[in-house]
Formats: C-alpha cells, sequence, structure tokens
C-alpha cells in the first residue's frame, strides 16, 4: 500500500512534496522515508482504514482538548501525543528532532494546514506545540 492510498488529498505527487520537504529541511529524514514505505508496502487496504480511524480518534481527542482550554503541555493533552507519537511510529521512529520538525510541517505545508483547520482552527499549532514539548520532555529525557 501506497501512503497516498492512506492519507485523504494526498495523490502520489503531493506525498513526494512532503517528502521532499522534510528532507530537505531534515536530512536524516530520507532514511525515515524510505522506512516508511518499506513498512507500508505490505499493508492491506484494511489496515489502512485502521490507520485512518486511529488518527481521526486522535484528532477528535485533542479537538475535545482545545475546546475545553486545555494547554499542549498539560498531561492530558501529552497522553494524547504519545498516542500520536506511536501511531506516527507505525510508519517510521522519528527522533526528536524529526517530530518536532513533523509538527512544522504541519503549520507550514498549505495542504497539512488546509487538513487540519479543516478539522479545527486551532488543531494545527496546538498540535505543534505539544509534539514539541512531548519530544523535549519525553523522546530527550528517554535517551
Amino acid at each position: 500500500m501506497k501512503s497516498s492510498d492512506i492519507f485523504e488529498g494526498a495523490d502520489d505527487a503531493q506525498q513526494e512534496k512532503w517528502e521532499q520537504e522534510l528532507v530537505q529541511k531534515y536530512p536524516d529524514a530520507a532514511s525515515h522515508v524510505a522506512e516508511s514505505k518499506q513498512r507500508m508496502s505490505s499493508w492491506s487496504k484494511e489496515d489502512g482504514a485502521l490507520i485512518q480511524k486511529e488518527l481521526a480518534e486522535i484528532d477528535a481527542r485533542l479537538v475535545e482538548l482545545i475546546e475545553a482550554g486545555v494547554m499542549p503541555d498539560d498531561s492530558r493533552t501529552q497522553e494524547v501525543i504519545a498516542d500520536h507519537f506511536r501511531w506516527v511510529s507505525q510508519f517510521w521512529i522519528p527522533s526528536a528532532e524529526a517530530y518536532v520538525g513533523l509538527g512544522d510541517l504541519y503549520n507550514d505545508s498549505p495542504e497539512f494546514l488546509e487538513r487540519f483547520s479543516g478539522i479545527h482552527p486551532m488543531l494545527a499549532p496546538f498540535q505543534r506545540d505539544a509534539m514539541a514539548h512531548y519530544a523535549l520532555t519525553s523522546l530527550i529525557a528517554e535517551r
């Protein structure tokens, strides 16, 4: 299965653009992109549907927290971000720097920003900040 089969609104050309942006900003991401493609190659359509469902659930939980006025560094938010990190890790295991970079990409890429804004206008910056906090407190602390 290709990532464009999993992610809504991502055709092969768009996926390639995102990969190039990530690698350009974070050169060590090239191996992660290759790892992700290798992992996904054996996934079924059912696997892809489950991946989409898991992401939708994470998005919904983050929106609930945003609307409740919970901060990105709150332990409740960090629990959801830990689930997001585990979700991302199905594709590739990001370093702390790469995970922060992914959060930045969610905000810097017009296509990602459109996706997040369509769910909630504050989702992209909230998630970016929460991911950065998680990287600093959980990923770096684990080294």
